[in-house]
């Protein structure tokens, strides 16, 4: 026969337990996993609300609406904004505005800065050229697909209209975490991607 001592047996009902526990634990995250993300816009009380402009906005209401998730130039016209946060750290952030080129060129760089100093500040090598480099098409394109095509139709920009670029040029990097800007000289258009 096996002897049943106490610390045996209040060793036995610890593990059923944490066993139960673990299994309980298990089947909650499984299930919020599965259950269907809604996405909020514009919703304050919402932690993860997607913040859009729902029409094109004077520069007055840009900096009302206190969302716009770059600083923008007083020259700026005609804006629109997705500061989307997919949730576990994903996240795309796009800008298109309106300004004469020069104004845009200026903006790129400032943000190209902005950029570099929070990289030095946090220690990270990450670090871009400020300058502006010839339009690739195919990354015009690719951008453009993403902002209009991903995921969540509530975060989609279909004004984010870079692949109809015919001149214009391009600063900073394509990719995850670094900004990308894209200047259409033609139209004097501006606009700006960020996305994880």
């Amino acid at each position: 026969m096996f002897p049943w001592r106490p610390p045996v047996v209040a060793a036995a009902i610890l593990l059923a337990l944490l066993a139960g526990g673990y299994i309980a634990i298990d089947i909650f995250v499984t299930w919020q996993l599965e259950k269907p993300v809604i996405h909020t816009v514009n919703d304050p009380r919402d932690p993860i609300t997607i913040w859009r402009s729902m029409k094109p906005l004077s520069h007055a209401e840009a900096v009302e609406t206190g969302k716009c998730p770059i600083p923008l130039p007083r020259e700026a016209a005609r804006i629109q904004y997705v500061d989307f946060t997919v949730g576990y750290g994903g996240f795309s952030r796009c800008v298109r505005f309106e300004a004469p080129v020069d104004i845009c060129r200026e903006h790129a760089a400032a943000v190209l800065k902005a950029y570099n100093q929070r990289m030095e500040t946090a220690h990270n090598d990450s670090h871009l050229a400020v300058h502006a480099s010839p339009l690739n098409k195919g990354t015009a394109e690719s951008v453009a697909t993403l902002m209009r095509d991903q995921g969540e139709e509530v975060a989609r920009a279909s004004w984010f209209d870079t692949d109809a670029i015919v001149h214009g040029e391009m600063w900073g990097k394509h990719g995850g975490h670094t900004p990308l800007v894209l200047i259409d000289t033609d139209k004097q258009v501006f606009y700006y991607v960020i996305f994880d």
